[in-house]
């Protein structure tokens, strides 16, 4: 006997409650009896096996959202099954870059009907039995080269046939798809227009010396400059950690005995610590000295002077590496794909330049 408080939902063969409302639960067979295709039908598209109509899939998840149905992930784990979780692994959520790449993986699985699960610690044991206990269906981790992860987490996935697809450079003993930026082509377009400025003492603040995309941006900046063969006087390399504080000491520390046309800095962060420095020495910017950085963070073009800059496309990162690890799950792809993602110079008044 229907529940008198449940909500009736009418279907061709009677009627069945709204899981969310009523104390009945809402099944498999309900969503079948909706959509007026089988059970395996139905549970081809939950599973997203990829082996179904895009009509049929549509009709499917369509009385899966009216009716309310939650599959039951923990059970199809457990039968061999796909649980609709993701596992993420970011080493931070809290600055803009981070942020950012989350926005474009949520809004992706989400989508897809995909829980993400994430994690900012590079815990062995947390990703070991995430994979080993089938709680998740595939990882999307991100490389900086700083917490390298461990060979024996990186050997299980592959065993366990679990795809990964990295954001930044996989590590050396890993054949995994990736999803990185053309660091190296930014940088070096930023050479370019140095060049063109006309400077010839330069300081480069790079970020931790392991840091993967800093040490590219650095190796585009010096190809830049020996393709157009610049006479450099001075190409000072300078490391903080992408923070504006370092930038500031950065610029502290080389400008005490030192003096530069223009700085290049590996973040934007560390481009607002350096101008920040040399306001509070009287050093005009761009007057006295350009400043450029790398990101083109929300912050950059309200800057005085805006900041000239590299643009990287963040959240498209995020997104493009969850539909890539989507498309793997549902095609079981086993050619291993990297995808780099172009950058953009982004000229404002900070170099010097008063057109942009």
């Amino acid at each position: 006997m229907l529940d008198k408080y449940a909500t009736l939902i009418k279907i061709e063969n009677g009627y069945i409650m709204d899981q969310k409302i009523g104390e009945s639960k809402v099944t498999i067979d309900h969503v079948a009896s909706y959509c007026g295709f089988s059970k395996a039908t139905v549970s081809r598209v939950i599973n997203k096996e990829g082996s179904v109509k895009p009509a049929t899939e549509a009709k499917v998840l369509e009385a899966i959202e009216k009716l309310g149905y939650m599959p039951n992930n923990a059970a199809s784990a457990l039968s061999g099954g796909k649980t609709g979780t993701i596992a993420v692994f970011l080493p931070d959520v809290k600055t803009e870059y981070y942020a950012a790449l989350l926005t474009g993986l949520e809004e992706v699985a989400e989508k897809q009907f995909f829980n993400i699960i994430i994690k900012t610690q590079n815990n062995k044991k947390a990703l070991l039995d995430l994979a080993i206990n089938n709680k998740v269906d595939a990882f999307v981790l991100r490389n900086n080269g700083l917490q390298p992860f461990d060979h024996d987490v990186l050997v299980t996935l592959k065993r366990r046939g679990i795809p990964v697809v990295f954001i930044g450079k996989p590590p050396a003993e890993s054949d995994s798809h990736a999803i990185l930026i053309d660091n190296v082509g930014g940088a070096r377009l930023m050479a370019h227009h140095y060049v063109q400025h006309g400077f010839k003492k330069i300081l480069f603040i790079a970020g931790p010396e392991d840091n993967l995309d800093s040490n590219d941006r650095l190796y585009g900046f010096k190809i830049g400059l020996s393709e157009l063969s610049a006479e450099i006087e001075r190409l000072d390399v300078i490391h903080g950690d992408f923070l504006r504080e370092s930038g500031y000491l950065a610029a502290q520390e080389a400008l005490r005995n030192s003096t530069y046309d223009a700085i290049f800095a590996a973040s934007d962060h560390m481009a607002l610590g350096a101008m920040l420095y040399c306001r509070s020495r009287g050093i005009r910017v761009p007057g006295d000295m350009a400043i450029t950085g790398f990101d083109d963070t929300f912050f950059s073009e309200f800057l005085d002077p805006p900041l000239t800059t590299v643009r990287q496309p963040m959240q498209d990162i995020g997104s493009i590496a969850m539909e890539t690890v989507l498309r793997i799950l549902e095609h079981h792809e086993s050619r291993f794909q990297k995808i780099i993602l172009p950058t953009q110079l982004q000229i404002r008044q900070s170099c010097g330049c008063t057109h942009a």
